[in-house]
């Protein structure tokens, strides 16, 4: 008789008396791993954001698997019992971390960042982070905002939100299964339609507000569906130890589930569409491994992942996801600098160690020795009590830092009207050093270069691109019928130079159309990339139906002036040619603009503002309020070509101007962080609008000499 086992060859078995099982501890490893490799080098590993399925698999196919365990045993579960255990298991550890970070982010962080982070805090602290997320990403300005200490426990949110209805479903369909011939038929079938019903709503989320898909929980409930249909069928679809050929199987098929996880981490990127349908690949991933069992051969990737240092990595990985994000945003601000090489490897370390000693000494007794004989209902009574302390301690920082922009604002007003405000400073010989601390520490929301005015509303007649509409009008003429048209074109970039074309179109009876679009180029070509990350064929089509349309409208109503402004250092082009990107600028923005101007409506090309080279921020002033020479940067790093300005200059068109401020930020050989007592930039990426504001007179003089 041939020796099925022997066939099979050697097989691992999972440790006897040992429940926890080593191939899900290592997939928590790769999860987290993968997570925290993706936020500290995104390049390498831009898919890595894969992740978070897993650990929602891996959730639900455990929580189910307790949970149907307790109504197999007992015929109920105790709800309070349950949700007791989650919150000892999970609420000690993100409550100590998210409240540190807020403390750190108080010491090192300006006060404006305070409020963001404060209110996220508390979305984190009741769960509905992801909630938060996902209405701040539909909104423009939003695209712009700096990530806050907690952002990441959206995920946590999700499961928190999972858990909570979870065992309530599981309960009806078993209470109604129970009167049913087939019971289990029945159970796996509402579990299947539950996980089909999200799977379908993540398809057409995904495609029609994917930053909103992202984070919503509907979007994700089929993930721990498939963990629950799992678990509901069989722990060991393949590693059945009396079938040695299903051994071999599971091998197979451990193998195959690691190799969908790495291939969609190092496959996807941010241009991917996710979750949607591609989210099942780490998902089906996922499932293979669970579905196969503890049971493998040798030659299995569980003997490779069972190894101490994997399983190590595993049981902190909660920890470790608590912790790596915070590390990642606060310490720039602690070491005063962008994080290099060493510094991205200081981070990976540190938040090794803080995951280390939060699971020894916050989440191991949180679980075993936090009131371990208190009834559920203490313990979710203290829960709460947890939770609205840290919410009462967010809500004070709030207020403190709101106490502090008003007083800012105040002074911002004061300094406003004086000769030495900003920019005027350069040209005022009373004023002290022009690049001396700034009088106004803070800039807060109030500084955006997003702002509404009075006189300003969506178009009539407006342009729209899919559920989108592009254009805002803004009517300063007093009804008088001579007055003169203006458009105002480009993406974020343009925007910030609202703050000034505004007040012109105030004193000169302008009606001003505006349509922006954040990373869109107003050129008649495809932008291939972004900030350095390929652009998808979405958004690319996105961007040029948006700019045709606007041409298209220039063509027809043909104004008397249009501004336009982009951020086209950041961006690349191609127009199919390969050729060099000052080529294909000239040449696209001949073809664009020539006609514009061809119809007699003058055009002016508003060189783009230095770049911040993450130096010249708001962060880096409030780090160094005596030396804010320290956040400068060498001009000819900041102010490289700007490829739409050097292609206007180049149409040698008289009605084709170019506006250059660049002097008004780098006087010299020096681009400055702080100039006459203000600070200079919003962010990373945008001018305050109070600098912006104090080139009004410059600005106006020089549109005035270019139309001369």
């Amino acid at each position: 008789m041939i020796d099925q086992a022997a066939i099979a060859g050697p097989t691992r078995r999972a440790r006897p008396g040992n429940p926890q099982r080593r191939d899900i501890q290592a997939l928590r490893a790769l999860a987290v791993a993968l997570v925290v490799a993706n936020h500290l080098w995104p390049g390498l590993i831009a898919g890595g954001y894969v992740g978070v399925d897993v650990f929602f698999v891996i959730s639900g196919y455990l929580i189910t698997k307790h949970l149907l365990g307790e109504l197999g045993r007992t015929n109920r579960i105790r709800l309070g019992q349950f949700y007791a255990r989650r919150a000892k298991r999970l609420l000690p550890a993100a409550l100590v971390v998210a409240l540190l970070s807020l403390l750190v982010a108080t010491v090192y962080l300006p006060a404006d960042r305070l409020l963001s982070i404060g209110r996220e805090t508390i979305a984190a602290t009741l769960y509905v982070e992801n909630w938060s997320l996902a209405a701040q990403s539909v909104d423009y300005s939003a695209q712009n905002n700096q990530a806050s200490t907690v952002q990441h426990y959206w995920s946590l949110s999700v499961e928190e939100q999972f858990y909570l209805v979870w065992p309530l479903l599981l309960l009806g369909v078993y209470l109604l299964a129970a009167r049913l011939r087939s019971p289990r038929a029945f159970l796996l079938t509402v579990l299947a339609a539950v996980g089909a019903a999200s799977f379908l709503f993540s398809i057409f989320l995904t495609y029609t507000s994917r930053s909103e898909a992202y984070f919503v929980t509907p979007t994700r409930v089929w993930e721990f569906a498939v963990g629950g249909l799992i678990a509901a069928t069989s722990s060991a679809w393949f590693g059945d130890p009396r079938y040695p050929a299903r051994i071999r199987l599971a091998g197979l098929a451990q193998w195959a589930g690691l190799g969908l996880i790495v291939a969609s981490a190092l496959v996807f990127d941010e241009s991917t569409y996710f979750p949607g349908y591609l989210a099942a690949v780490p998902v089906v991933g996922t499932a293979l491994v669970i579905a196969s069992g503890p049971q493998s051969p040798l030659w299995s990737p569980n003997t490779l992942l069972g190894v101490s240092a994997v399983q190590t990595l595993g049981n902190i990985s909660y920890s470790l996801y608590l912790w790596h994000w915070p590390v990642i945003i606060l310490l720039p601000s602690i070491i005063d600098r962008p994080l290099g090489t060493l510094d991205l490897l200081g981070a990976l370390l540190l938040s090794l160690v803080l995951a280390g000693l939060t699971k020894k000494y916050v989440e191991d007794p949180g679980r075993s020795r936090l009131l371990p004989q208190a009834s559920p209902r203490k313990i979710l009574g203290v829960t709460l009590v947890a939770s609205l302390t840290v919410t009462a301690i967010c809500a004070a920082s709030i207020v403190a830092a709101t106490v502090t922009q008003a007083a800012e604002a105040e002074r911002l007003d004061a300094l406003s009207g004086g000769e030495c405000f900003g920019a005027k400073s350069l040209f005022a010989t009373a004023c002290q050093d022009p690049f001396g601390p700034p009088e106004v520490t803070n800039v807060g929301e109030g500084e955006a270069p997003w702002f509404d005015d009075a006189q300003c509303g969506t178009a009539p007649d407006p342009i729209v691109v899919g559920d989108q509409k592009l254009l805002t009008l803004c009517d300063f003429s007093d009804g008088q019928e001579d007055h003169e048209t203006v458009w105002l074109i480009g993406d974020s970039h343009a925007e910030q130079w609202k703050a000034a074309i505004l007040p012109l179109a105030r004193e000169n009876n302008w009606t001003v159309n505006i349509s922006l679009v954040g990373g869109c180029p107003y050129l008649d070509v495809k932008r291939a990339a972004f900030m350095g990350a390929e652009t998808d064929t979405k958004v690319q089509r996105r961007c040029l139906q948006w700019s045709a349309a606007v041409s298209d409208r220039v063509l027809a109503t043909s104004p008397d002036l249009v501004f336009l402004s982009s951020f086209s250092v950041g961006e690349e082009i191609e127009d199919g040619t390969g050729r060099a990107q000052a080529d294909q600028y000239r040449d696209a923005f001949a073809d664009r603009v020539g006609p514009w101007a061809a119809q007699g409506t003058e055009v002016y090309v508003i060189r783009d503002t230095p770049l911040t080279l993450e130096r010249s921020t708001p962060e880096c002033l409030a780090r160094n309020e005596e030396s804010p020479l320290d956040c400068a940067n060498e001009k000819t790093r900041a102010l490289p070509d700007d490829p739409a300005a050097e292609a206007a200059r180049s149409l040698e068109q008289a009605n084709v101007r170019v506006l250059d401020l660049s002097d008004q930020f780098c006087p010299d050989d020096t681009c400055y962080a702080a100039i006459g007592g203000l600070h200079v930039y919003f962010d990373k990426d945008h001018v305050a609008r109070s600098y912006i504001r104090s080139l009004i007179p410059e600005f106006a003089e020089r549109f005035k000499a270019a139309g001369s």
